[in-house]
């Protein structure tokens, strides 16, 4: 029997909200599983960028009560509605399993899933995991991995790589670095995020300004993007606001400079971009400074502090010139890249979902 076959009657509920760096992932895994024969029914916050996302993308959307752990605390009959929201939401669809991708909006259904003993699989995009993986991975069926733990963390996984949309993975397998696309200079790609990162904005206006003979590609996001317009930045840089389809500039990079968060390195490492990672400094369990290391580490991107952003020009003067470098950067980071992310994980929780199934069925032959 086909995994078509298997999978054309399992009901999954995939919890994926908060920000981008879940939401996208859960999408990806969710337009997967939907592929091979899933029903996918896709809870989070009403009031979250993941309604709209799942809406637009055709997925059945429930929401749910969520808060942040230290204010569920604080906000104890809210929170308990949202436990409530989703032992009923089970009760009523009677899941085959639940995943997470790990945000604290999850924690609810999590909680409710192991309380009806519904199996279920978690997300994790960074070396350090976040809260609700700590607190829920020990009870989950399988842990998927972006990259390796930073620390040992006695519970199954599998490094996996975060699932990806798939029009950026055909972008990338159609793509070879360097790009080429009958320009003579060198492009810079500019990340922070789809709020941007202030201090990496306003370090790239000045060193737009200093570095004439580069082009630069500033996503600025939402936030900053009117202000930093105001600034008259230099011809030579070009701003963006923020896109769906990050894929058509990243084709266009000599080199990126980004935060360190889990989704955006994973595109950028499937492309073959040499990085200068610049962790945000106060991200939870400093686990951006972790990502950023284990790159670092295996030769595909430099870490930068913040605090040191003073020497970004110097830095990028010396590397985007440097071709058997960034060639080197590139071939390291490719061998990080999983392209196959979405389809590996997919592919493991029906496996593990369908051994579940045969042996309830076993039991019950038995009984």
């Amino acid at each position: 029997m086909s995994l078509q076959l298997k999978t054309a009657n399992y009901k999954l509920i995939l919890c994926a909200g908060g920000t981008g760096g879940h939401i996208f992932p859960g999408l990806a895994l969710a337009t997967e599983l939907r592929t091979i024969g899933a029903q996918i029914i896709w809870v989070g916050r009403n009031s979250g960028l993941e309604k709209g996302i799942a809406s637009k993308n055709k997925f059945k959307f429930h929401p749910i009560n969520a808060f942040p752990l230290p204010s569920a605390i604080s906000r104890l009959p809210s929170a308990l509605a949202g436990l409530l929201q989703s032992i009923a939401l089970i009760n009523r669809l009677q899941p085959k399993g639940v995943i997470a991708t790990g945000a604290y909006v999850s924690a609810p259904l999590l909680l409710a899933a192991m309380i009806k003993k519904v199996p279920f699989y978690l997300l994790e995009q960074n070396r350090i995991p976040g809260r609700v993986v700590r607190l829920f991975a020990p009870y989950a069926r399988q842990t998927f991995l972006t990259f390796p733990l930073q620390s040992h963390f006695p519970v199954p996984f599998t490094v996996a790589g975060t699932p990806l949309r798939k029009s950026i993975v055909q972008k990338a397998k159609e793509f070879s670095y360097p790009p080429t696309h009958g320009r003579v200079d060198r492009t810079v790609l500019i990340l922070g995020g789809s709020q941007g990162a202030r201090p990496l904005n306003l370090a790239a206006i000045k060193m737009a300004a200093l570095l004439k003979d580069l082009r630069f590609i500033l996503l600025t996001g939402r936030r900053d993007y009117h202000a930093l317009k105001n600034l008259n930045p230099p011809s030579n840089c070009e701003l963006v606001q923020w896109t769906d389809h990050p894929e058509e500039f990243y084709i266009q990079a000599s080199l990126a400079i980004t935060r360190a968060g889990g989704l955006v390195l994973s595109e950028l490492l499937l492309f073959g971009i040499p990085l200068v990672v610049i962790p945000f400094p106060h991200a939870r369990d400093n686990h951006q400074d972790a990502n950023a290391r284990y790159l670092e580490s295996n030769g595909a991107a430099l870490r930068l502090s913040q605090a040191d952003l003073s020497r970004l020009p110097d830095i990028i003067q010396n590397l985007v010139f440097d071709t058997q470098k960034l060639l080197e950067m590139s071939k390291r980071a490719r061998t990080l890249a999983h392209p196959d992310g979405a389809h590996t994980i997919a592919q493991a929780i029906i496996a593990d979902l369908s051994r579940n199934n045969q042996k309830s069925k076993a039991v019950c032959s038995v009984g």
